[in-house]
């Protein structure tokens, strides 16, 4: 829940149109983004079923591997090149930027949601 939390601050700070607020905003996204590699195969491997908890946590890296795709894919879409030289489409470029960096709010709070209403399983008393 923190890390969403620090997901929707980081992620918030770079919608400023300010070069270091920016900065800031990218290094706690990154922050948020190594503490979900970490904490989200320690989740998964406690509440899975012993038969399942392998291909689950396997699952994770094919999920990690797709949020790094749908970026690129989302920037290819709107035709941005980055090594093109200004002047270019700015519009189509900050729409692009917006789109990714705003995008994971709504995931992190639809996250939220669900671990507070639907998910709400905590550590057995076995691995306590």
């Amino acid at each position: 829940m923190m890390t969403n939390v620090i997901v929707i601050i980081g992620a918030g700070m770079t919608l400023v149109p300010n070069f270091y607020v920016f900065l800031i905003g990218r290094f706690l996204y990154g922050v948020a983004s190594g503490g979900f590699s970490c904490f989200c195969p320690k989740y998964i491997s406690e509440v899975s079923p012993t038969e399942v908890a392998g291909p689950a946590g396997g699952m994770t890296q094919m999920a990690i591997c797709f949020g790094l795709l749908v970026p690129f894919l989302i920037g290819m879409g709107f035709g941005i090149d980055p090594t093109e030289k200004p002047p270019y489409d700015t519009d189509k470029a900050n729409l692009a930027l917006w789109i990714i960096f705003a995008l994971p709010i709504p995931l992190a709070l639809i996250q939220m949601l669900l671990m507070m209403c639907i998910f709400k399983y905590d550590t057995p008393s076995m691995l306590k």
